[in-house]
């Protein structure tokens, strides 16, 4: 209500339309889990200077697509805020992450799934555990 930002999040099936409709597809993951990415994200080297050249050319209108490690990962949010106080109005949140991805990878190969590099240990990106265990009975 008010001045709250509605995020417009996406399904896996929009980023296969995004990736070969060569959207902006940006990653919020730490730098030590950069090694393996949903197919034509941006090296987070060349980030900066991608969203500059867009801020320049007045281009605000540009389709970004923004994930993270998996469903709880908050980074995705704090990104998608500072692209649209850049002025960006197209900005979507791949809420499953790179850790949907890869699981449907896993599952569905890796044609309807790409990415660049591969990973091995899916459980590297899940999400850390809320409840604490020895509540539960």
């Amino acid at each position: 209500m008010g001045n709250e930002i509605s995020i417009s999040k996406i399904g896996y099936e929009d980023v296969q339309y995004a990736i070969k409709n060569e959207y902006l597809i940006i990653n919020t993951l730490p730098l030590n889990k950069q090694s393996c990415l949903i197919k034509n994200t941006i090296n987070y080297n060349d980030e900066e200077r991608v969203i500059n050249d867009l801020i320049n050319n007045g281009d605000s209108n540009a389709c970004i697509i923004i994930y993270g490690e998996n469903s709880l990962d908050e980074s995705t949010y704090s990104k998608c805020k500072k692209l649209i106080q850049f002025g960006f109005l197209n900005i979507h949140i791949y809420v499953g992450g790179v850790f949907e991805w890869l699981l449907l990878q896993d599952i569905y190969g890796f044609d309807n799934f790409p990415t660049i590099g591969r990973e091995l240990d899916l459980l590297k990106f899940r999400a850390n555990m809320k409840i604490d265990k020895k509540y539960l009975t």
